[in-house]
């Protein structure tokens, strides 16, 4: 069995890539891309273009890949003394990242220097199609929980519940010294980072039958709190959604 990687449970953010990729020619081939000479016409314009037009396609020629939505693409090309260097830089706001069209976009550039190329240099070689960088995604932004130390108030079911996802995300449990409560109880944190009506807006678009009290995100006995609705079901969504930020929200370890 085959399949897409489930995005839906991801926040949508701010995401870019920038890939590069070059084609190695011969010093006449070079010449000859320069002179405008080419049979086919005008090498760097058509890799541009085609970069360009590889871009917006990339979900139709890779199966695995979500389509998103392009806010900005570019692409630059570079004539050298023996290659031609391509650049691609893409961005937009989405659930998963921009790498694979920034990637396609160069291969597709190249390919189609190949392509206008090859009835004069059957030595052409394409190299060094690598990432550049990536910015925007998980990598990036979360946080997990490594060294706090965490207090969880739940019945003993959903207690070894979340205990087991926040010592995935290096918590240590705590009775005592803690630096975060999180709790399935009722205890009515102060509210204070705004986040909340968030969180419960993307719980809601997941679940809508099953959210009621939902998350409070706040302060309690001045520490960070986190009050969950008591299902397993929606803290098993708390937790894949907004897990890895968790360490962005809490700044508490114990002394």
């Amino acid at each position: 069995m085959v399949r897409t990687v489930d995005i839906s449970s991801k926040p949508e953010t701010l995401r870019s890539a920038t890939a590069y990729g070059r084609i190695r020619l011969r010093p006449e081939t070079v010449r000859a891309i320069s002179e405008g000479k080419i049979p086919k016409g005008d090498v760097l314009s058509a890799c541009r273009l085609a970069g360009m037009f590889a871009t917006k396609r990339t979900p139709e020629l890779l199966p695995f890949c979500h389509p998103v939505n392009l806010e900005s693409a570019e692409l630059m090309v570079q004539l050298k003394e023996d290659c031609i260097e391509v650049f691609s830089f893409v961005k937009g706001t989405h659930k998963t990242g921009y790498e694979m069209e920034a990637l396609t976009a160069v291969c597709v550039a190249l390919l189609t220097v190949y392509d206008m190329c090859k009835g004069i240099d059957e030595y052409m070689v394409m190299e060094e199609v690598k990432l550049l960088e990536k910015r925007g995604g998980k990598s990036q932004w979360s946080k997990g929980l490594n060294g706090t130390f965490v207090k969880v108030i739940s019945e003993q079911y959903l207690k070894e519940l979340i205990e087991g996802k926040v010592t995935s995300l290096g918590a240590v449990i705590s009775e005592v010294n803690y630096g975060l409560i999180i709790s399935t109880k009722t205890l009515e944190p102060m509210e204070v980072w705004g986040i909340s009506h968030v969180i419960n807006q993307k719980l809601f678009s997941l679940m809508p039958e099953r959210i009621k009290r939902g998350v409070k995100v706040g302060t309690f006995e001045g520490k960070p709190c986190i009050e969950i609705q008591e299902d397993a079901e929606v803290i098993e969504a708390f937790f894949e959604s907004f897990g890895h930020l968790l360490g962005n929200w809490v700044d508490g370890k114990a002394p």
